[in-house]
């Protein structure tokens, strides 16, 4: 979501017209299908410097880019993944990313997108009805830690034997919930003292 109010071009600040923010979600999207994660950077001169900042100060911004980041999996990941479906365990992806970024990635990796859930519309799901709907979806995006560890706790109500791998600080909920919770030694201090398993060697 942009919240400025105008945009930086050629050095002059102009207003931020509805087809400037077209031109930018459209920018965005076409990264995103390529897997790469956006940030919008946008400023604000403030004549008084203050020790405290506060959402408040975060309006009247001027846009001046996006920054993409591409996070690309690794090239043992499809292996990886069509061994462990071989051997019958399903795959889901849980995920903070938006939907679009995550079905790129599961195509590079060959995974088959079933059905997409976001957090928004998890949100709105009773137990039960997520219960029945995480039978068909197998990819799930912007969710939030509590989210993803819900979801874990949801497919164990399933009588399923859940293992979930993370390495960030969303993940640790879902890394204690889960039947198996594996990270990597690089990962952030929360999410390897919330793991059962830590890989300590790159495939």
């Amino acid at each position: 979501m942009i919240f400025a109010l105008r945009a930086q071009i050629g050095g002059e600040s102009v207003p931020l017209t509805g087809a400037l923010k077209r031109e930018a979600f459209t920018l965005t999207r076409r990264l995103n299908e390529k897997g790469m994660r956006i940030i919008a950077v946008a400023h604000r001169e403030i004549d008084n410097r203050r020790r405290r900042y506060s959402a408040d100060d975060e309006k009247e911004l001027v846009l001046v880019g996006l920054i993409g980041f591409l996070d690309p999996p690794k090239e043992s990941a499809a292996a990886a993944i069509d061994g462990l479906e071989r051997l019958g365990v399903e795959i889901k992806v849980l995920t903070g990313d938006n939907e679009v970024v995550a079905r790129a990635i599961c195509e590079q990796v060959g995974i088959s997108v079933k059905r997409t859930l976001a957090g928004p519309q998890i949100e709105r799901l009773s137990d039960g009805e997520l219960r029945e709907t995480l039978r068909s979806a197998n990819v799930l995006a912007k969710l939030t830690p509590l989210q993803k560890s819900r979801v874990v706790r949801l497919l164990q109500d399933q009588g399923k034997t859940v293992g979930f791998m993370g390495d960030g600080i969303n993940d640790a909920a879902a890394l204690l919930a889960a039947d198996v919770g594996i990270s990597v030694d690089s990962a952030v201090d929360i999410a390897r003292e919330s793991a059962d398993i830590i890989l300590l060697e790159r495939a």
